[in-house]
């Protein structure tokens, strides 16, 4: 295997090591090219820390050269290496839609989408809803892309882009479509996580075993407190749950603006809901699910290529419910997942209720063993991306 140098590009680094997802996996991805006998390196924009996640970091001083091809080229040059990977933006396609005059480049480019690619109509839905207004910020980039598509600038990408990598198939034929060859784009599934296969009896730690002590069903929600992430039907779950079967709803809220965690108990007939502000370790997040029953998740919109706490709870051996919404929606005949109607707590309770049927648990459960065993590993994922842009 010839050994490359391989420079992960993203103009921002964020202070805290593996946190949000499009910087989660380049840190994964990196890692593992490392793993795999090639020479990786991270350049970044911003002044910060010489190494992250194991991986040597370069400050590339031109910003700007982070938003187009061309410039993406050039800061590959400049540290010396044979191919460059990066996120897709909006930002990269508007740029790239005139192809350059120049000729065939050495430096080999491959850019992966760490964000779906959703249709007008979700959009117009989207940022159309009151409820997800305060969010509205954080989605503009979706509105990007697809206007990036629709006014005819994929095309040109192609001649400046050498390999474009998906992680849901619907997003790949939806970019064949846009403009971009069917050769140049790879379908490339996420990877489970090996911290959070690990089995053995949950260790809660100090913060959460006053919280989270034996009960006979726990259904567990997990993220920041965000309208996208369909919070509030979690919170009004417990009104349509059964009421011959006392049930623990519990909301993880991801929130680093708490040191000690936050807790609020309500009663709701005979279920509790029991919600912990807090801002949890992958030890404790890992330990919550293992001590829960079941995981619900019934996003509202999806801003990120795969929400990793789907992977993670199905990974610790939980029967999970989603919402059928783009993209998640592409597992619903190729994993246990259990699906729900977006928007609509008596339809998620059915799920719940589903999930702890004995026939449905076992069968669930089984196929997510299955999704699990057939999905690729890093070093795999590591393997496909070099493979991309050797020569």
């Amino acid at each position: 295997m010839e050994s490359l140098r391989i420079a992960i590009l993203t103009e921002t680094l964020p202070a805290a090591e593996m946190t949000l997802q499009p910087w989660r996996y380049l840190g994964n991805l990196a890692q593992a090219l490392q793993g795999i006998g090639h020479d990786a390196v991270v350049v970044t924009g911003e002044q910060g820390p010489q190494v992250w996640n194991g991986i040597p970091v370069e400050r590339h001083r031109a910003r700007d050269d982070f938003r187009y091809a061309s410039g993406l080229r050039r800061i590959v040059r400049s540290v010396g290496g044979h191919a460059g990977l990066f996120r897709l933006t909006a930002t990269l396609f508007f740029s790239m839609r005139r192809a350059p005059a120049n000729g065939p480049h050495a430096e080999r480019l491959a850019g992966v989408f760490l964000r779906p690619l959703h249709d007008g109509r979700t959009l117009v839905r989207r940022f159309l809803d009151p409820t997800l207004a305060a969010e509205a910020r954080l989605d503009v980039h979706h509105a990007g892309l697809y206007l990036s598509r629709i006014l005819g600038t994929w095309p040109s990408a192609a001649s400046q882009v050498d390999g474009f990598v998906f992680l849901w198939d619907a997003d790949r034929a939806r970019a064949v479509r846009a403009g971009l060859p069917t050769e140049a784009c790879s379908f490339v599934r996420h990877p489970f996580d090996p911290f959070f296969l690990e089995r053995g009896p949950p260790r809660l730690g100090p913060r959460l075993s006053d919280l989270l002590k034996p009960v006979e069903r726990r259904v567990i929600f997990t993220g920041p407190p965000e309208g996208t992430r369909g919070v509030d039907d979690v919170l009004r779950l417990a009104r349509f749950l059964p009421v011959d079967r006392p049930t623990q709803v519990v909301l993880l809220l991801r929130d680093a603006g708490y040191r000690d965690p936050a807790v609020t108990r309500s009663q709701v007939g005979p279920h509790e809901v029991l919600v912990v502000r807090a801002f949890l370790s992958r030890e404790e997040l890992r330990a919550a699910y293992r001590a829960s029953h079941a995981a619900v998740f019934p996003y509202r919109f999806v801003r990120t290529a795969l929400p990793l706490v789907v992977l993670e709870a199905v990974a610790t051996g939980l029967p999970v419910a989603v919402t059928r919404v783009h993209p998640i929606r592409e597992l619903e005949t190729k994993t246990g997942l259990v699906f729900a109607k977006v928007r609509d707590p008596r339809d998620l309770a059915r799920a719940v209720q589903q999930m702890f049927d004995e026939g449905m648990r076992a069968e669930a459960l089984r196929k997510n063993q299955e999704w699990i065993r057939s999905s690729p590993d890093w070093p795999a994922v590591a393997r496909t991306f070099a493979a991309l842009v050797q020569r």
